[in-house]
């Protein structure tokens, strides 16, 4: 199966509301689920389902099998969308990404690094159809989600307060942004909350209610001065210093002195 032939089979199922999953096909493999679901898109339904059948058994298409199963997952997931959301979603999608929404797809489905994350990926389209978050927004939290481990995902939800990992989840999480420092903290170690598009996922990816009151700065504990990038403190006594010079100058320039000494200069 070539490039084009998988982007139109993408691109066709994608606005298809003909394709519902059906309980029956929960226990056959993939392969004969999506065979099963092309076949109701109207005139290729046919052809899509034999060229994705031919690849069942070919070693040297591995890569088009291991795209399809995950691709069934998602697709699957979709069914409650109308043909209107579908459409209007992949006018979406190619007008923000400059690109083909078979493209855009297949990349978002097959970067995910494991099957389960279709799910996820699958509640954010529904989430941006139904205008709870932005095109913009869909992309980020999409690219977030393939950054994440899946292992940790399940962990998001502990960090709707302060929290630190000591398994070291925190640090990685914190670099796909899910994640924001929520204390500094000179003998301990740092917390983190879940930052403003962390919450996003948790709440639409992963359906988790989340509170919409987010967190504004970030706590310092337990830091002294000369701590925080080797700034010394200044002492009281050059404080008074500086304030006196200040004072003296100003006084000066007030005085008749001041006017004594700049007509000097000037020779009267």
């Amino acid at each position: 199966m070539n490039n084009k032939e998988m982007r139109e089979i993408v691109e066709k199922s994608l606005i298809s509301a003909n394709i519902k999953s059906n309980p029956k096909n929960k226990y056959i493999n993939w392969c004969d689920q999506l065979c099963a679901l092309v076949n109701l898109i109207p005139y290729v339904g046919g052809a899509f389902a034999t060229e994705i059948q031919s690849i069942k058994n070919s070693v040297a298409e591995y890569k088009a099998y291991e795209f399809f199963r995950k691709f069934t997952c998602f697709i699957c997931e979709l069914e409650e969308l109308t043909e209107t959301q579908r459409i209007e979603f992949v006018a979406d999608i190619e007008k923000a990404a400059n690109d083909s929404s078979g493209n855009i797809v297949i990349g978002l489905v097959d970067r995910l690094d494991n099957i389960n994350k279709e799910k996820v990926l699958a509640n954010l389209v529904k989430a941006k159809v139904t205008y709870k978050i932005s095109i913009e927004d869909f992309f980020r939290l999409s690219s977030m989600l393939e950054r994440i481990p899946y292992v940790d995902l399940v962990k998001l939800k502990l960090y709707l307060t302060d929290y630190y990992d000591e398994d070291g989840d925190s640090e990685l999480l914190f670099a796909t942004g899910v994640l924001q420092q929520s204390v500094i903290d000179a003998n301990d170690d740092n917390k983190y909350v879940l930052s403003k598009l962390g919450k996003k996922l948790l709440k639409y990816g992963l359906g988790i209610a989340v509170s919409d009151i987010q967190p504004k700065g970030t706590k310092v504990s337990n830091l002294t001065w000369n701590e925080i990038d080797g700034i010394e403190p200044i002492a009281e006594e050059e404080i008074d210093r500086v304030i006196k010079e200040h004072n003296d100058k100003k006084n000066y320039e007030e005085s008749d002195r001041a006017m004594f000494d700049y007509d000097v200069e000037r020779g009267k």
